[in-house]
């Protein structure tokens, strides 16, 4: 290259590097002095840049959480995590963070997730999350889904008897990736499914989904009639006058399928797993419970009492609300923003927009509330007669966004433990507490790698016979959660991912 060419780039390219350590040196200055965050306490470092919660989240996988934890311990109840990010962790201001809607209040999501999937659960707009969950709010109502009781105990009593095989792998922390990088997933969401399974043979089980559940879509938008008779969630959403002109579309329906499988089966079949291991691991517990039980389900009994039967069982309720605690199924932050309202926490003004959050595994292992915080302590639940627990317990979120499948998970908690315990003797085999600790936020929590109890796998154990039979079958070695997660063939295997009937099923009523 001439000299001269060189001499005429070697200013533009000083000038540019200059532009660029100019504009990096004057946003950290603002960002840790004069930004309407920099008072709240926190690390100077998570303060200045983005990169150090992706060192945690991205690089490490799932360790922030735990990181925050550290923070509250060493800063108190508010610190600034990221340079737009404040984390609070006080029950007192949970419902303000997390607040019921209305014009007043209004709370907007940010992109949290890896795929920016277009579904109720991620309308980052506080107004058109409300439509779209007003569409689909009645299939889930608790009066819907007692409706379906019969069709639940159906499937319990079915999958008691079944076995499945999942493949173990390990997944990394995409939602922390897709974060930092939005892009790259941006592009990778425009990749059919067909192709990534090409690459990835894991992911045949959800081009078979993919395919099978466009099929049924299709057949519902055939007509714009109102149905008469069994309607599904599509036909919920298609007749619904609440969901938006433009949602009434093949791809948002898709969308809200794919969105319902992915919420509603590893979290509660994660409870259902941690609250087996638990349960075969102290005797005690597991006589209390079968005692209990016993008083609604006589011995060599087949048949499930209704659940609000059940449900006044306060042993079995305390068994399945510990399982759910320990479970941290969504266990790190759930962010929120005020778009229209300034929020003042101890003095902190947190203005408009405002990113906010609290993680239900810091309110969870809260020593205040519950003692000994990581042992299972159903008695717990039981002689909480001033619902002081149960108000610092948010499994399910709060307010407006608050978890719409609620009702759906007790209604499968409930007669699933009590079938499980009621009708096999079960032993834990070559299985620790090891396999059920948190070990990683994901969003959805996950448990130290190498262990049984990995993702979509459980503790292993051994089937003896049914309880209280007579006969002596030989022991029978399986493992624990894909036999739990058979269990929620009502909501679909979101590993196995083989759909429809039972999409169909869960989310259907009689007019």
């Amino acid at each position: 290259m001439d000299l001269s060419v060189i001499v005429q780039i070697v200013p533009t390219i000083a000038f540019f590097i200059a532009s660029v350590l100019i504009y990096l040196t004057s946003q950290a200055i603002y960002r840790l002095h004069f930004s309407p965050l920099s008072s709240i306490p926190g690390p100077k470092l998570a303060a200045l840049t983005y990169w150090y919660e992706f060192y945690y989240d991205g690089y490490q996988g799932g360790k922030y959480t735990f990181k925050i934890k550290e923070f509250h311990e060493k800063h108190g109840p508010i610190v600034r995590i990221n340079p737009h990010h404040v984390h609070i962790n006080d029950i007192n201001f949970y419902d303000t963070i997390y607040a019921p809607g209305g014009a007043k209040h209004l709370r907007n999501k940010i992109r949290w997730l890896a795929i920016d999937l277009d579904a109720m659960f991620n309308t980052y707009d506080a107004a058109l999350h409300r439509k779209r969950r007003a569409a689909v709010a009645s299939p889930f109502s608790k009066q819907a889904i007692r409706a379906l009781e019969p069709a639940i105990f159906e499937i319990i009593n079915d999958s008691m008897g079944r076995l499945q095989k999942l493949a173990n792998h390990v997944a990394p922390n995409l939602h922390a990736w897709g974060r930092m990088f939005p892009w790259v997933f941006k592009f990778i969401e425009k990749i059919p499914m067909s192709v990534l399974a090409v690459f990835d043979k894991r992911l045949l089980g959800a081009d078979k989904f993919d395919k099978e559940i466009g099929a049924q879509i299709k057949e519902v938008l055939k007509t714009d009639e109102p149905h008469i008779g069994i309607k599904n969630v599509f036909h919920e959403m298609r007749d619904s006058k609440h969901l938006p002109t433009e949602d009434k579309c093949f791809s948002y329906y898709k969308s809200e399928a794919a969105s319902f499988v992915a919420a509603g089966t590893e979290t509660t079949a994660s409870a259902l797993t941690t609250l087996t291991y638990f349960v075969l691991a102290n005797p005690d517990i597991l006589h209390t419970l079968r005692e209990e039980l016993k008083t609604v389900m006589p011995i060599n009994s087949t048949e499930l009492p209704p659940t609000s039967t059940l449900e006044n069982l306060p042993y079995l309720t305390g068994v399945i609300q510990e399982g759910i605690r320990l479970s941290f199924s969504v266990p790190g932050r759930l962010p929120r923003t005020a778009p229209d309202e300034e929020l003042v926490y101890k003095g902190y003004r947190l203005p408009p927009g405002t990113v906010i959050s609290q993680s239900s595994y810091l309110l969870h292992t809260d020593e205040k509330v519950f003692p000994e915080a990581f042992k299972f302590k159903p008695e717990r639940w039981v002689n909480d007669t001033d619902f002081h627990i149960r108000r610092h317990f948010v499994a399910f979120s709060r307010g407006a966004r608050g978890c719409i499948g609620i009702n759906l998970a007790y209604a499968e908690l409930y007669p699933a433990v009590a079938a499980l315990f009621s009708r096999f003797e079960l032993k834990l085999y070559k299985t620790s507490g090891r396999d059920v600790e948190f070990a990683s936020d994901r969003f959805i929590g996950h448990k130290p790698e190498g262990s049984q109890g990995g993702y979509g796998h459980g503790a292993d154990v051994l089937i003896d016979r049914e309880h209280e039979a007579q006969s002596h079958e030989p022991l029978m070695r399986h493992t624990l959660a894909p036999e739990l997660l058979a269990l929620f063939k009502i909501v679909n295997n979101v590993l196995d991912l083989t759909p429809l009937p039972q999409l169909q099923i869960i989310h259907s009523r009689k007019y």
